[in-house]
Parts: structure tokens; sequence; C-alpha cells
């Protein structure tokens, strides 16, 4: 039965929540404007006026897009109260759920020195871990959140069955719905003429730079574009035939011959000198999580004393102390150095699309040579989808935290599992298969945040701040792969094994919001029966380390690499990578970051730096690399051989 409303309030309402709404958004960016200070130093008074002046037309998209809907639902001339009720309930709980996601947004911020944006559909995947850790980890929070929901909602209910009165007659119903759906048209297109509709590159016609676009988006914005397109947006016009020339010249190798013009980056090499002795070598990649260079004593030169185990490692290692990665999350580090495969904006992520274009699969060539191959993470198995893309990629064993067992009396449980065991677990399957060489990745977890006390002897910071958090989680770290050493040294394969350390992305403060500071890690290769002691300067990339250890271990597929050995000392050595929706190229003369059609930021290294050959090039590879991956002429080894 409807029951007559004594007094209208839907009008006040649908004026008052939008309103708080939009209070909320800029009140989330002067939080991340005061909260990275350091990054934003660079904007003048007027870019930051103007970041919060245009940035309520973002804000005001994602109201209209949340929110219009259901104000437009609550205004329709149905004289029920609860009708009322149930959509002021929605929009209190849109409310709460968009504050929610901007303090996670301004705490995920400081870590990549952006909103959150394809992030959004990783945690889309793995939806069960974000259930998982915000009943145990955050169960107190939840807790407070809901309890008071539900008194703000007991107080509204009352309020409105007692002051409500239904007062507008049919005319004001009709102008009332069509102000509503104006304005969500206004709010979801950002403008009223022609052309598509408000989308993130329109940013940049406010903002100069990415800290300005930074400061005008919000991560509600950024995370719904990208998560409803599945990919960032990108517009790239150089011209693809230049542009694949251009690739060509900067990473395929005078000794390397391209086999097919279809397939412009597919190539083999030509002349290649064997490993020494008639062992094939044994080859270990230990992709660290979050490796951060500065901590690591050798390398920051600083007095962290959680990494005695590394530091001495690279008395005998070749350290490239210029090594960048491709992007900034783990699935991204974790293509570029298994596959060579590049992050590119405008395309889907691997492991969410990317895949069904056919890749060159860096293991399964291995495994043609003899070799034995494998993955293992600490994460589950189906985190980032990992286990299954190695298979992809050609890897004949791969493991998660299902198949590991736990070897020590582990003081807290890590939500991304433990390195020591996922390393003696990775020696235990070397132990199996000793008759056969083997090429492995390993891909280590303790480091990633949340971090937790593994064992007493590892709590050598108080864990009170977010740095000696890591710091106690490097330590443990450190110490597993001392201990994988001395099993590969007990167990007879340390002399002719070539281990490869780098890391996935970094981690950390990003204060000068640099490429350099943003993009480098550490790299080392560690074989001291084979290679002496250097460290090399010049720029290398994540993308470079399948091509160098197909040399090094004197294979000669048909492959395609989006980079090149990294001990070419006569090659133009360079880093490609990818912040969000913006590019950049790193060369050791200096780097630019660039939106595809603007050049936003230049940092020049030595005064011999050209922003415009860099932009150039920029241009050209990824312009390469989105067309042959669009088009699906990445990789195909069955092509008929077009010319020598």
């Amino acid at each position: 039965m409807l029951i007559c409303l004594r007094r209208d309030l839907r009008l006040q309402i649908s004026l008052f929540v939008p309103a708080l709404m939009m209070l909320v958004f800029t009140l989330a960016r002067f939080a991340i404007w005061c909260g990275n200070s350091a990054f934003f130093a660079p904007l003048s008074f007027t870019e930051v006026f103007s970041a919060f002046i245009h940035g309520l037309q973002f804000d005001f998209y994602m109201t209209a897009l949340l929110m219009g809907p259901i104000i437009l639902l609550l205004n329709l001339p149905i004289k029920c109260i609860w009708w009322v009720k149930i959509w002021v309930t929605v929009l209190l709980l849109e409310l709460v759920f968009v504050t929610g996601f901007l303090v996670a947004d301004y705490v995920y911020f400081p870590n990549v020195g952006r909103h959150i944006a394809e992030e959004i559909i990783q945690v889309s995947n793995d939806w069960e871990y974000v259930v998982s850790y915000a009943l145990t980890q955050l169960w107190w929070a939840l807790l407070i959140l809901l309890g008071g929901l539900a008194v703000v909602l007991r107080f509204l209910y009352k309020y409105i069955s007692k002051q409500t009165t239904w007062k507008r007659n049919r005319r004001q119903t009709i102008l009332a719905i069509m102000c509503i759906l104006l304005l969500i048209l206004l709010g979801i297109r950002g403008h009223l003429g022609r052309g598509k509709s408000l989308g993130v590159a329109d940013v940049y016609n406010y903002a100069q730079s990415s800290a300005g676009a930074a400061l005008t988006l919000n991560g509600a914005f950024t995370a719904y574009q990208v998560g409803r397109k599945g990919t960032q947006e990108f517009t790239n016009n150089f011209p693809l035939e230049q542009a694949i020339e251009i690739t060509q010249e900067k990473l395929i190798s005078t000794q390397e011959r391209v086999l097919n013009d279809t397939y412009p980056l597919m190539r083999q090499r030509i002349n290649i000198a064997s490993p020494s002795g008639s062992q094939k070598p044994n080859i270990l990649i230990v992709l660290l999580e979050g490796w951060n260079p500065q901590y690591i004593d050798a390398i920051g030169h600083k007095n962290f004393k959680v990494t005695p185990v590394f530091d001495e490692i690279l008395k005998d290692s070749v350290v490239f102390s210029n090594a960048y990665a491709a992007g900034q999350r783990s699935i991204f580090g974790f293509a570029a150095v298994l596959g060579s495969i590049p992050l590119i904006p405008g395309l889907p992520m691997f492991g969410y699309g990317l895949e069904m274009a056919s890749l060159s699969p860096f293991p399964k060539h291995f495994s043609q040579a003899g070799y034995y191959t494998f993955f293992a993470q600490t994460s589950h198995r189906d985190s980032y989808r990992l286990c299954a893309l190695a298979s992809y990629l050609g890897v004949q064993d791969s493991y998660g935290w299902e198949d590991i067992p736990e070897r020590l009396p582990y003081r807290e449980k890590a939500p991304f599992g433990y390195d020591y065991d996922a390393l003696q677990f990775a020696a235990d399957q070397i132990a199996k298969h000793k008759a056969q060489p083997f090429m492995g990745m390993v891909f280590t977890g303790i480091t990633h945040e949340p971090f937790v006390s593994t064992l007493s002897q590892f709590d050598i910071y108080p864990n009170d701040t977010w740095e000696h958090g890591f710091l106690n989680s490097l330590a443990y770290a450190d110490w597993s792969i001392g201990e994988l050493l001395t099993r590969a040294k007990k167990d007879g394969w340390f002399d002719d094994t070539i281990f490869v350390f780098v890391a996935d992305h970094t981690s950390g403060p990003r204060e000068e919001g640099t490429l350099k500071q943003n993009f480098h890690i550490p790299l080392v290769i560690y074989a001291p029966k084979h290679y002496q002691a250097k460290q090399i300067d010049y720029v290398v990339s994540q993308l470079d380390i399948a091509p160098t250890l197909y040399n090094m271990a004197g294979l000669t597929p048909i492959y395609t690499a989006f980079g090149r050995d990294m001990f070419d000392v006569a090659a133009p050595h360079l880093a490609m990578v990818s912040e969000g929706s913006n590019i950049g190229l790193i060369t050791n003369e200096g780097a630019i970051r660039h939106t595809g059609s603007k050049l936003l930021t230049i940092e020049p290294y030595t005064d011999s730096f050209d922003a415009a050959q860099a932009e150039k090039t920029l241009l050209a590879l990824n312009k390469t690399a989105y067309t042959l991956l669009k088009e699906n002429r990445w990789y195909n080894p069955q092509v008929e051989v077009s010319h020598e």
C-alpha cells in the first residue's frame, strides 16, 4: 500500500548528497597533495590551483555516473516512503564506497606516483584475496564502518518517515527529471558538443606535466576508465614504417637476421659463441618482489645492515648499475623478464587479453634445447595468473603457495608467502632433475606489503613505518638467498649455474618523481665460475634479459624480444617504460616522459642529450610494439623466410 509522504525531501537530498560527494573528492585531492609534497613540489601555485579547479570536472563525471541514475529514480513520482528510503540508502552506500576507494588510492599513490588504474583489473580477478584480507586484517575497520552506517541509516529512516511530504505537481516533476538527465549527460560527456566523452587523456588539456595530471585526476575516475575498457587510453600517430625501421635499428643486433617482413622483430642469431665447456649452463632467475637498490648497502651506499648476503654476492657479480623495470607492477616485470614482452598502453595487460596474441616462448626454447624448465612463486597459483602464464610461455612445471611446504615456525602469516620456502622448494625440483640442465624462475613475495614478522632474528627494526617493515622483510629475503646458495653448493650445481637476480619493480618513497627513481631496480648476474666481477653502467632493461640468456646459453632459436643482449657494448642501450597512461624512455644521456601526443618532462643527464631525438625513438618503439601485438605480428616461427 502506498503511503502518502508528509514532506518532500527528495530535492534537498538530490542536491546535498552529490555536493557531499564532490567535497569528498576535493578533500581526497587535498590529502594527496599534502601527503606527497615532494612529488608535487615542481608545480607552481597556478598549476596547483588549475588542478583543483579542473579536477572538479573529473569529480563531477564520477558523481554523475554513480549518483545520477539513483537520483533520477529517487525523483520519480512514486508516493511510497520505502521508495525514498531505498534510494537514499543506495546513495549513502555509494558515498561510503567512493570514500573508501579514495582512501585506498591515497595509500597507493606514494608507491607509484599515480592513481589506481590497470590495478583495478587485477584486483577484480583476485577478489578472494581482497575479501580475505579485509576480513582478517581490516575487520575492526569494517566493523566500525558498518556500525556507523547502521546508526546513520536508522536516523535517516526516522527522519524521512517524520518529515517527508509530497508537494510537487506533474509539471515540476517533469522539469526536475529533465534537469537531472541533462546534468547526468553533461557530467559523463564533460561537454554538450560533439566528440568523445571525458577520458583520462583529456587531463592534458589542462595539465602540463604528469604531476599536474595526477593532481587533477582522481583514483575513482582512472580506475573506472581503465576497468571498463580493459586498457589505458593512448594515442600515437608516428608513421609505422619509419617506426619499425627505428625499432629494428635499436633492438636487433648485427649478428641477427630478421626472417620475415610481416614479423619485423622476429629474428635469429647467425653467429654465436658456444658457452665455455661442454656442459650447458644452468640458469636460475630470482625475481625479487619490490627490491629497491637504495636499500642494498653495496649499491645504495647506506648502512641499513639488512643485505649482508647480497652485498657479498655483488663482489663477484656482473652488476648492472643502470637497470630499469618495464612497468610498476609485478605482472609487467614477470612479462618483461620471462618473455621480453613490453607493457604497452592501449593494449590489454599480459594475463588479461594480451596472451591472445602469439608470443615468443622463452622457456619453451630452453625446453627444446634439453633443459628442465620450471616456475615457482611464493603467492597462490592463481595470483596474477602467473602459473598459467608461465605454462603458456612453455614452462614444464609451475608451482604456487599450494605446492610449497612451510618449513619454518613463522611468527605471522605472510599474505604473499615465504621466500625461504619457495627457494628451497626450487632446489628440491632441481635435485629431482639433476640429469638435465635447468632454466627456472622463482618469484619471491615476502617484501610485498603488508609486511609481517617472519622470524624473531629478522625483527631488526621496530615495525612502525613502511621503511622499517620493508627492511625487516628484506633481511629475511636476503638470508633466504644465502640459504639457497648454500644449498646449491651442497647439492653440487652452484658452479654450473648462472644466477640472475632482478627486481620485478621498485618500491618505496618516490620523492623526486623522476623516471630514474620510479623504475630503477637491482639487476645482477652472479656466476663467479663463468664471469668475472665488474660493473656495467650503461642503461639496460628487464626486456634485455631474454636475449642475453639465449646468448649466454649458446641457444639460437627463432624468437621475438623487445630488448637486446646486455653485454653488447657497441649497441644503443635504452629502456622503454610505461607509467600508467604515459610512456617514457631512459637512455645514458637523459630521459623523457610522454603521453603519446605530448612531451611531458625532460630529464637530461648530460649536456649532449637530444630530447627531440629521444622523443622520436620513444614514439617509434611504442608504435611498433603496439601495432605488432595488436595485429598479431609479434611472433610466428612457422612462417616462410621471406629474405636472408
